[in-house]
């Protein structure tokens, strides 16, 4: 059977991208709530200042989850770029050859977190409790993707930005390949 290549649409976010996406939209948010914003009394005229506040903070939140959601979009796509490109190519290291069982069976259909994350754990370097943390992280993902309609039982109490950007960084250390 001929060996399929995954159509690469080269169009997944890097994290800086998120992240200066993330700050531009949080600074203009706080400027249209402003009194330096000219039409800020066409706009909040009706509101108290502590309803003007909490329709901020309430957008601030949601700006963040909009952003958490695409760093980690973005961090599931890296993994899923690597792996692809070690199923199509001949790379030699443990992990490839791994990758290449799997793709013989289910090609590009393999689970991220059980396949993909699973495969990296005891690879050199990476540590069982930070493949731990990225699947704890993704439970996060899935709550929000999904409309966050159930109670979010996760790895930690809270995600925000910050801390998954963090993650994000760790993440780009891994010995990942690149198209």
């Amino acid at each position: 059977m001929a060996r399929r290549r995954l159509p690469k649409s080269l169009e997944n976010l890097e994290f800086e991208t998120v992240a200066e996406i993330y700050h531009t939209r949080e600074e203009s948010l706080r400027l249209f709530h402003s009194n330096d914003n000219h039409r800020f009394l066409e706009f909040f005229a009706t509101l108290s200042n502590k309803e003007v506040d909490e329709k901020l903070k309430f957008q601030l939140s949601e700006i963040e989850k909009d952003a958490c959601l695409n760093l980690l979009a973005a961090i599931e796509a890296i993994f899923r770029l690597d792996y692809a490109i070690r199923c199509e190519g001949r790379d030699k290291a443990a992990i490839s050859y791994r990758f290449r069982e799997y793709y013989k069976e289910s090609a590009f259909s393999v689970s991220f977190e059980e396949v993909i994350l699973e495969e990296w754990k005891g690879e050199d370097e990476i540590t069982d409790s930070l493949i731990s943390e990225i699947k704890g992280a993704f439970k996060y993902r899935h709550w929000l993707a999904h409309g966050r309609y159930w109670i979010l039982k996760a790895g930690r109490p809270k995600y925000d930005f910050y801390y998954l950007y963090t993650l994000a960084m760790q993440v780009d250390a891994f010995p990942l390949m690149s198209p």
